[in-house]
């Protein structure tokens, strides 16, 4: 069924957009029409139609068609009801919706630009669509528009109309509209366009240079690029932070202050890294559950150890790689992992499979609870694939063997996607049996991995800090001068005393409790001592008695014990 999409912003400080469909229904049977409940690669229900304000059908010559809405994000526009006078094949259903959420897996407009996500705006027609078209209307004081979408050859200058194979390819290129500042390079002969929107402190980077090299690792690891253009949508503004990926293009978000500050541009530049990298892992090489897409339902998977964690683990390592990064540098960004992995008791709950199987419930709707039941498979999954990598490293093999068996697999029969089993088998057929055992173990089980030993293979130790000399084991938010937990850990002296999240901590021992004094209880208590707590729960307050314990160790470093070692371990084998 050939449809064209027409989006029109006229105004675009009331945060709304009218999208037209126009098509054909050459049966006059009824045609059903829904907007999807979630993004692929962004594991939850989102409800997208929530925001859908009116909906309305007509025929090419102006008579009303019979919409009725049959289920959340689903219309049903039914001829035989709509008692027409001439029945015409041609039909437009148009709706307004409100797109005013700013992150990279929704859509956000206001009078400075339009960033908008294929999922959360865009109709499909049930049946499936053919070479859609798709024409964007906007204010003419923004000038640029920025896609990976191919353009409809022939248009003119002032007519912005692109082209796509199908639904899911054309929802799968996020937009971005308004006076956005626009740059770009090419990388092995394939054009890479660049798109910044939003505000950054001054600072010393080049983007565009470090981009580049940090993506040409990627490339130059992968051997080659599965795309002839690709766009990079960036958003900088206070505390974001994230990124989607779709098939050649991605949307960054993040916090444009923070350029400066080396550690947080590594962090901004792996991110930039990771996204690009989901070109070929998860765009391409995919868990066989993660296609074709049921944009209404939930799409269960127990591998997302294989599309984020694999994923988590090469990021850091193409910055290394690139040399954007020094063996110093690399360190500190594991040893953040490697201190999230420790302190989370979930991850004696939840295996890997558990914890991709339950994103829709966990991992995207996190609670006062979620680091006590379960553990995010983009941490773990890192962290198996790093102690993966060290174990066929003896062998004279690596994970960079492992994307090349991924990848040529992918290019024999793209239309599949990759089971658990066929992973195992090309573990095993690099590693052997002890290593495919061990691998199995840390993705099914809830086993301890042994980060301390994989460290050691690659000449580096672990150093250890005492822990904090008073502990309780909760965390705590603000409210002016107030203490109020926030989060209360396993097996805590806050979770034996039975303190609960949400409490708030009135005084200790008789003594008034205020913001400042949580963050001096090393300078005022004593660990084994027995306290009383008041505290205020729902409005009524509460004695507790809490013994305060030595809180536990922490990672102070990831220790350099044989540079030469680690960094052959840690390096790209050139061809």
């Amino acid at each position: 069924m050939k449809v064209s999409y027409l989006v029109e912003i006229t105004q675009p400080e009331l945060h709304l957009v009218k999208v037209t469909l126009t098509s054909e229904n050459k049966g006059n049977g009824p045609v059903e029409i829904f907007l999807p409940s979630w993004s692929p690669g962004s594991y939850l229900m989102r409800e997208y139609s929530r925001h859908i304000r009116w909906v309305r059908a007509t025929q090419s010559n102006g008579e009303v068609l019979w919409v009725e809405q049959t289920a959340k994000g689903t219309w049903i526009v039914d001829w035989n009801k709509s008692q027409l006078k001439n029945v015409k094949s041609e039909f437009s259903f148009s709706y307004e919706i409100y797109l005013h959420e700013l992150t990279v897996r929704t859509s956000h407009v206001d009078n400075t630009h339009a960033f908008l996500h294929g999922p959360s705006y865009l109709m499909a027609i049930v049946g499936g669509e053919k070479n859609p078209t798709i024409e964007f209307r906007f204010p003419p004081l923004w000038s640029k528009l920025s896609t990976s979408m191919d353009e409809v050859k022939g248009m003119p200058r002032e007519k912005f109309i692109y082209e796509a194979s199908d639904y899911d390819v054309l929802i799968d290129h996020p937009v971005e509209i308004g006076c956005q500042e626009t740059d770009g390079f090419m990388l092995k002969g394939v054009p890479h366009g660049l798109a910044f929107y939003g505000e950054q402190y001054p600072h010393g980077q080049d983007l565009k240079k470090d981009m580049m090299t940090a993506i040409n690792e990627v490339a130059e690891t992968m051997g080659e690029i599965p795309f002839t253009h690709y766009q990079f949508i960036t958003h900088f503004a206070p505390k974001l932070y994230g990124g989607l990926e779709h098939l050649n293009s991605t949307a960054l978000h993040f916090d444009g202050r923070r350029l400066n500050v080396r550690k947080d541009y590594l962090a901004f530049l792996s991110l930039t890294a990771h996204e690009y990298f989901h070109a070929w892992n998860v765009k391409r090489i995919r868990p066989k559950a993660l296609g074709p897409f049921d944009y209404r339902n939930e799409g269960y998977t127990s591998m997302l150890w294989l599309a984020e964690g694999l994923t988590s683990f090469m990021d850091d390592l193409f910055i290394y790689r690139s040399g954007l990064a020094t063996l110093e540098d690399y360190l500190e960004m594991i040893k953040g992992n490697f201190e999230n992995y420790f302190s989370t008791p979930g991850r004696k709950f939840h295996s890997l499979e558990d914890s991709s199987f339950n994103a829709w419930i966990k991992l995207y709707r996190p609670d006062e609870n979620s680091k006590n039941s379960s553990i995010s498979y983009y941490l773990k999954g890192g962290l198996v694939f790093m102690i993966l990598h060290t174990q066929l490293k003896a062998k004279g093999k690596s994970v960079d063997d492992l994307l090349k068996l991924l990848w040529n697999d992918y290019k024999t029969r793209p239309e599949t996607g990759v089971t658990k089993e066929q992973v195992y088998s090309m573990v095993k057929e690099l590693g052997g049996d002890e290593i495919l055992a061990n691998f199995q173990t840390m993705i099914e089980t809830t086993q301890d991995l042994d980060l301390e030993g994989a460290v050691k293979k690659m000449g580096l130790e672990l150093v250890f800090n005492d822990g904090a000399p008073v502990w309780l084991g909760a965390d705590f938010d603000s409210s002016g001068e107030r203490s109020i937990v926030r989060s209360v850990n396993l097996d805590s002296p806050a979770a034996k005393s039975g303190l609960n999240a949400g409490d708030e901590i009135i005084a200790i021992n008789g003594l008034r409790v205020l913001k400042e004094d949580t963050d001096k209880w090393s300078q005022h208590l004593k660990a084994d001592h027995s306290y009383e707590l008041i505290v205020s729960r729902l409005g009524k307050l509460t004695k507790l008695d809490v013994m305060f314990e030595k809180g536990p160790r922490t990672i102070k470093e990831i220790k350099i014990v044989d540079r030469s070692l680690a960094e052959k371990m840690l390096m790209r084998v050139k061809a």
